[in-house]
């Protein structure tokens, strides 16, 4: 139950809506025991049921938020080594549920480094111009950066594979890494 708990949250989340009625819900999931599902959500604090429509709490937004991000963190993983969309989004929903908060708190993208800190690519989140073009350059899963310099909002100088790099805030923030101690 705790999967399709977390289905519901991240619907709810993912559509952005004020409120979504009760039967939309229930249309959309098509479950037998639907009003226990959304009863259970309710006793736990995550959502509020006024009239005919769920609500989100401040708790149940940021469960949903969260299992949202682990979705979008996972999907872009697999589309990154070169699985279909489709099927990188359907296996997402199903990986997305196992993997754990505390896993994914050290897991950064590079613009929220420190001058001097050091990092491991883990996934490089973007189309695949900007995922090519970061290969190219040795910007690849594995490899450890440095952050040498950073201009308040402007490019991120680092050090790779011994060579000195500058690149964007955009691009710095589509590069997600593993800091190091």
């Amino acid at each position: 139950m705790k999967k399709i708990k977390e289905e519901i949250l991240e619907y709810l989340f993912r559509e952005k809506k004020e409120k979504v009625s009760v039967s939309e819900l229930k249309s959309y999931f098509n479950l037998e025991n639907f009003d226990e599902i959304i009863k259970s959500l309710e006793d736990e604090g995550k959502i509020k049921l006024e009239n005919d429509f769920v609500i989100l709490t401040d708790q149940g937004e940021k469960e949903g938020e969260d299992i949202f991000e682990k979705h979008e963190f996972v999907e872009d993983f697999l589309k990154n080594i070169g699985v279909s969309e489709d099927f990188a989004h359907e296996k997402a929903c199903e990986i997305e549920h196992h993997v754990s908060e505390d896993k994914l708190k050290d897991i950064h993208p590079l613009s929220e480094l420190n001058t001097g800190e050091i990092g491991e690519i883990v996934l490089i989140r973007g189309g695949r111009g900007l995922i090519q073009r970061l290969y190219d350059m040795g910007l690849t899963p594995g490899t450890e950066i440095k952050v040498l310099r950073q201009a308040p909002f402007g490019p991120i100088e680092i050090l790779l594979r011994g060579y000195h790099l500058a690149l964007g805030r955009g691009v710095t923030d589509r590069i997600w890494v593993k800091k190091k101690s």
